[in-house]
């Protein structure tokens, strides 16, 4: 770990900045999959250098560099193909209509990918579902056959809420951001005097920083929220948290807020934890990784794994020459098949090709889907060894 640092915190703006984490050479895009194994090679690359904000208990990657992000068309983090996600997202969009009255009204969502919660929403009875993403430009969706549920494949900008909205909505979509109080501050001026509330959803650092799953730790992701943290980030913006809990066995960490007097030096007194937990994790993150180089150099036969998402890539990527035994990725969603993955460059399949590849371990990148993974696995009538990477 550095010694404290003259780094201003993005979220409180205290220079208590210490360095917890750092890797090299990581994909600046984890989730954007690529055409062949020259321009996955290729792929930009970048440093994530994780600093802890002593007084708020923020984490973020001061090595960001917003200027090296383009969200586009061929951006895939969807996870709504496991019928576990599935699940979790159905009793999301039933619970917040019903517990804020939203049917009949209008809800916007900021970065709303492919507008799969948009038609969950219409389906629990919103009148309108209006999503923005720059994801979406020029492309379809399933998810917008309904004549209430549209994707603007745009930026999402505060002008844009001229339109009528009862609700916003914004699920993992604030970690990307190097200014995350401007988002809040720009919304909470917007809603005035309005009781309009407002769901945010984002990784959940407190987990990851307790079970060690570094595996989170990607370029993408500038800020690195626990719940004291968001609790300032809603305080100092003008909104009162209803709620700031976790789901999704601990990985998500969701907050619902309403408008309420700006708190603009707030702290939690919950910062204390966090940090504590923070500066074990840097220690305990190093040797995490050395232990799965160490594992995996010494298998024989093939080894693939399940899930080309961000946990996924960072685990590949990091390996080093220990990669050298992976064979493929394998994933649900059709719409990263016969793609590639940045840096390392290995084919992402469908499991349904697991039987020609007939590997000799399935490393899991995310335990919620170890049960529904080694059920498929082994109805294919493979036996592998298995092993779970996080969680």
């Amino acid at each position: 770990m550095s010694a404290a640092a003259a780094i201003a915190c993005p979220l409180c703006a205290a220079q208590k900045a210490q360095g917890i984490f750092r890797l090299e050479s990581v994909p600046v895009i984890c989730n954007q999959l690529w055409p062949d194994r020259a321009a996955a090679r290729a792929a930009p690359a970048g440093t994530v250098d994780l600093q802890l904000c002593t007084g708020c208990g923020f984490i973020w990657n001061s090595a960001f560099e917003p200027a090296r992000m383009a969200y586009a068309p061929g951006y895939e983090n969807a996870l709504h193909f496991s019928p576990r996600f599935q699940a979790f997202a159905a009793e999301l969009a039933a619970g917040l209509v019903a517990r804020h009255g939203l049917a009949g009204k209008h809800v916007i969502e900021i970065g709303c990918g492919d507008g799969y919660m948009l038609d969950l929403l219409a389906q629990n009875g919103v009148a309108s579902a209006t999503g923005f993403d720059p994801s979406m430009a020029g492309a379809s969706s399933p998810f917008t056959a309904r004549d209430n549920v549209e994707i603007v494949g745009e930026y999402f900008r505060s002008g844009q809420l001229d339109r009528p909205f009862d609700a916003i909505l914004c699920r993992h979509v604030l970690e990307h951001l190097d200014d995350p109080l401007a988002l809040l501050s720009d919304i909470r001026r917007a809603i005035g005097s309005r009781d309009v509330p407002v769901y945010f959803e984002v990784p959940n650092a407190g987990w990851m920083l307790e079970t060690v799953s570094m595996w989170d730790v990607i370029y993408e992701h500038v800020g690195y929220w626990s719940a004291p943290a968001l609790t300032a980030l809603f305080r100092r913006a003008g909104f009162d948290p209803v709620s700031v809990g976790t789901g999704y066995g601990g990985q998500f960490l969701m907050a619902e807020a309403v408008p309420a007097r700006p708190q603009p030096d707030y702290l939690d007194p919950g910062a204390a934890q966090i940090c504590a937990s923070a500066r074990a994790f840097g220690q305990a993150a190093d040797a995490e990784l050395q232990r799965w180089r160490s594992a995996l150099q010494g298998c024989s036969g093939s080894i693939v794994i399940w899930g080309a998402g961000s946990k996924g890539i960072t685990f590949a990527n990091a390996l080093g020459e220990a990669a050298r035994g992976l064979a493929a990725f394998v994933d649900l969603n059709p719409r990263k098949h016969q793609r590639f993955a940045p840096g390392v460059a290995l084919p992402v399949v469908a499991p349904e090709e697991l039987a020609s590849l007939r590997p000799a371990m399935v490393l899991i990148a995310n335990a919620l889907y170890e049960d529904e993974i080694i059920a498929q696995v082994q109805a294919a009538g493979l036996r592998p060894e298995f092993a779970v990477i996080a969680g």
